[in-house]
């Protein structure tokens, strides 16, 4: 039965950047639903990082999950805040994503047990970017997203009355999705053979809790959030294999991975 006051832990994974890391909290700061923890999952192990999150002061809790920086092993550090998180809904984000301040209750307010959700997000382009950085501004205006080259704006826009429907081809972006703990723990988390970009934390995971009966609900225009603009590098070759991996696993059809929150031999 869904409940309109779950408990949310955010999950924040980041990589180095601190600057970035700041307006995205400072946009958590702003959030109108309560009712949550921060879960910062960083994907290396940077005394800058520790060092800056010593010294936050927010009024929400903010714990801060490290490992060693061997290359791209983003779901083995989101199976360490899994094995950390008690809540009733896990909010996936990156430390690059500034969230509007209904993200939160958006999500507590379609939170079902056996129901995913997740939406896209827009992105802002490099003037804007830097004007949402300099500024305490959290949300930019469609106006200036328009003008300056931001993508995907038909994103940012809210219609809280809209209704909500379920599908079976939900496309999952891992920085914009809310997973009950309980599918999570029923599908063992997180893929820890996927140690290269492209579709371990996002593809992956939709095609096995799909495999394992749940449902999927698309929040566009309901749940919004602006990436803040850098350089992408070019990742082609190791997205490949992730594609690889990801193709052959489907061919498998488990949907319970060995390599997860539990190891299975």
């Amino acid at each position: 039965m869904a409940r309109s006051t779950p408990s949310i832990r955010l999950f924040i994974t980041v990589y180095k950047n601190t600057r970035f890391l700041k307006k995205v909290l400072d946009s958590v700061a702003h959030q109108t639903y309560k009712n949550f923890k921060v879960s910062v999952l960083e994907d290396g192990d940077s005394i800058e990082m520790a060092e800056f999150i010593k010294n936050l002061h927010y009024s929400f809790p903010i714990e801060h999950h490290t490992q060693e920086d061997l290359g791209f092993r983003k779901n083995k550090i989101l199976n360490v805040g899994l094995r950390n998180a008690t809540e009733d809904l896990i909010v996936f984000i990156d430390g690059d994503c500034v969230l509007h301040p209904s993200y939160l209750s958006t999500y507590a307010k379609y939170y079902d047990s056996n129901t995913v959700l997740f939406a896209k997000r827009t992105n802002l382009d490099e003037t804007t970017s830097k004007q949402l950085l300099e500024t305490t501004t959290i949300v930019p205006s469609k106006w200036k997203m328009l003008r300056n080259g931001s993508t995907r704006i038909e994103d940012s826009v809210r219609l809280p009355f809209k209704p909500i429907f379920t599908t079976n081809k939900p496309r999952l972006l891992g920085c914009n999705m809310a997973i009950p703990l309980t599918i999570l723990t029923s599908i063992n988390g997180f893929d820890e053979d996927y140690e290269m970009t492209g579709y371990g934390e996002d593809c992956d995971i939709e095609w096995r809790i799909l495999k394992a009966g749940y449902l999927f609900k698309n929040l566009k225009y309901h749940s919004i959030q602006f990436h803040l603009y850098h350089e992408r590098p070019e990742r082609e070759d190791q997205t490949a294999i992730s594609r690889a991996m990801y193709h052959s696993k489907i061919a498998e059809g488990n949907y319970y991975c060995k390599n997860g929150l539990e190891k299975i031999k």
